[in-house]
């Protein structure tokens, strides 16, 4: 490939000697201990086995959510309650196609 402009001289007599075999005794970096992980306080969802609720929006996607809180704007209980699992199985039985409404018709 040919260049538009010529590659720059180098002066050698200003780069130091160097002797490619000698090589300075360098001991390995030191790392810094690991520290702790800073833990955090559990939220109750963790701790507690958790009743969820599936629910379903207009476009018919469903979603699991703790049944102890307030159904989220756009969405509807499906009426099924239970633990992750039982809801994780309702959804698969029920929601086959998991495309949008919107493009299940196209």
């Amino acid at each position: 490939m040919a260049r538009n402009h010529p590659r720059p001289h180098r002066d050698r007599r200003l780069t130091p000697a160097r002797s490619p075999a000698v090589r300075p005794s360098v001991p390995p970096p030191v790392r810094p201990a690991a520290r702790p992980i800073a833990h955090t306080r559990p939220s109750p969802e963790d701790t507690v086995p958790t009743t969820h609720q599936v629910l379903v929006n207009h476009e018919g996607q469903y979603a699991l959510y703790p049944a102890t809180r307030e159904t989220p704007d756009g969405w509807t209980p499906a009426g099924f309650d239970g633990t992750e699992d039982e809801c994780a199985g309702f959804v698969d039985a029920q929601w086959p196609d998991t495309r949008p409404l919107s493009l299940r018709g196209a």
